[in-house]
């Protein structure tokens, strides 16, 4: 038999209970009251947890970055400033970028309302110490999401809410998207969450069109490019990981950074720049391969200057040394970077290497002689990329660029003497800038200091004149038919 009720029996019913809670309140001594008071207060909170699920989104995961958990950030970053239930925002912009950042602070609920659903989004932080040392401080600090909802709502979660989440993150991401550089952090190896900062949006005005390159090596650098990111299918039928190493290779002052800015804009991917001498060890380089993303460019400049990654000598005894310097210098505990060249050969072609996809490793060196062939074959470093001197092509680029002219009276006598004379790009930029107004000036710039260059070339009077202060652009070796070595310095 069921029973019907109307608001008269509800209304009756209520005022019973306001009575008896009255009458407890003064039959009771009030010890007991506050007892059983707080013992009620816990027991309904106890219900109503019992029927609350908590899901704890990490900001690591395995090692590496939680993409649900930057994902979630995303979405949440959207809906802090808007939502009633925020009463403290952290603000933060950065470099290069128009957008403001909304996220929360710790222990901020965040109320997010899906299909008539309520659920709380809150953030946290807590510490930890990593280190058993009493002497050494190793606090680090592990953030997270947690999501609370009704048990009721378990598989709408599972099935509708988070891929929604998911989804509107991604969204969010493609609209706002800016290409992000990064750099690795000295410390990260203390566990204290990813080990690369964002320093800031990769804004960089190179692009394949700029750059002073050849031609016919800047076309077959787009045509290797576009084949990279459309064989996805190819690379994994053929048992590879889907990456791609570069070698810049070249005197300074030839454009090698230009064009790393000119693929990433090219690409639309984002930057990973490592300071390698920041790295402690092998295990460390690892880590900081784990953490990036797909569709990115790594970067590691002038890898010769970092490291001792030099060919190793055939002289076997000197070879053993070497080897037993390296051991000893893995076992320090000097805060010295220790990574050896089997660290960074696994760094570009071992196992760890297949943890992303659709990435581009790029290393730079000025001498390419320096370095060991066995981190130059093939599979490792697949494209050697050689930027020498300015040639007359890549000057017609330079004078287009900064002087926007493409034919000028002068240009054939500066034809001549750069089949004479070597000169690097990053130079003639230098001679050209500022000339836009007047185009014949920059010109006759470069003119004189080829001239000047081709004089030292043919006399040899290379130390008189450094002696009187001339002002040469940069360091480089020039040799004249007779196999005269003669070294220009900056004045």
């Amino acid at each position: 038999m069921g029973y019907l009720f109307d608001w008269k029996s509800i209304g009756s019913i209520y005022a019973t209970l306001m009575f008896m809670r009255a009458a407890f309140q003064q039959l009771l001594p009030p010890e007991v009251y506050q007892i059983l008071r707080q013992f009620f207060s816990k027991f309904f909170r106890f219900v109503k947890q019992s029927n609350t699920i908590n899901i704890q989104i990490d900001e690591l995961g395995g090692g590496s970055n939680n993409e649900v958990y930057t994902s979630v950030q995303t979405y949440l970053s959207s809906k802090c400033f808007s939502s009633s239930s925020t009463n403290s925002l952290k603000l933060s912009r950065l470099r290069n970028s128009s957008k403001l950042n909304y996220s929360m602070v710790p222990n901020q609920i965040l109320t997010d309302i899906y299909e008539g659903i309520t659920f709380k989004w809150s953030f946290k932080v807590c510490t930890t110490e990593t280190s058993y040392n009493p002497e050494v401080d190793r606090m680090t600090k592990n953030r997270y999401l947690e999501l609370s909802f009704d048990i009721k709502d378990k598989e709408f979660v599972h099935s509708d809410y988070i891929p929604y989440v998911l989804k509107e993150a991604e969204t969010l991401e493609f609209k706002s998207r800016g290409k992000c550089l990064y750099s690795n952090r000295e410390w990260s190896a203390h566990g204290g969450g990813s080990p690369w900062t964002q320093v800031l949006y990769f804004y960089h005005p190179s692009t394949f069109d700029s750059i002073a390159i050849d031609p016919v090596l800047k076309e077959d650098i787009i045509c290797d490019l576009k084949k990279f990111v459309s064989r996805k299918d190819y690379y994994s039928r053929v048992g590879k990981s889907w990456k791609r190493g570069y070698l810049l290779y070249g005197p300074p002052g030839t454009g090698k950074t230009s064009l790393i800015a000119a693929i990433a804009n090219f690409l639309g991917f984002d930057v990973y720049d490592i300071e390698l001498t920041a790295v402690k060890n092998n295990s460390q380089l690892r880590k900081l391969l784990v953490a990036t993303t797909s569709r990115s460019v790594i970067v590691i400049e002038d890898i010769d200057c970092s490291l001792d990654l030099s060919s190793r000598t055939p002289n076997k005894n000197v070879s053993t040394s070497v080897n037993n310097a390296n051991a000893s210098m893995d076992t320090t505990k000097n805060g010295s970077s220790t990574v050896s060249l089997s660290g960074v050969i696994n760094f570009v072609d071992g196992l760890w290497s297949s943890c992303a996809g659709e990435r581009l490793i790029i290393f730079t060196t000025n001498h390419k002689d320096k370095l060991d062939p066995a981190l130059l074959r093939p599979g490792r470093m697949d494209k050697h990329i050689h930027l020498s001197y300015c040639n007359f092509n890549a000057f017609k680029i330079l004078v287009k660029n900064y002087l926007l002219i493409e034919e000028h009276e002068v240009m054939k006598e500066v034809e001549e003497l750069l089949g004479m004379v070597k000169i690097t790009p990053a130079d003639v930029a230098e001679l050209l800038i500022g000339c836009d107004e007047d185009p014949g000036l920059g010109l006759r710039n470069v003119v004189e200091e080829l001239k000047k260059r081709l004089k030292f070339i043919k006399t040899g009077n290379i130390h008189e004149e450094i002696k009187k202060n001339l002002k040469l652009i940069n360091v480089e070796d020039y040799s004249d038919e007779g196999g005269t070595t003669l070294r220009l310095g900056l004045a």
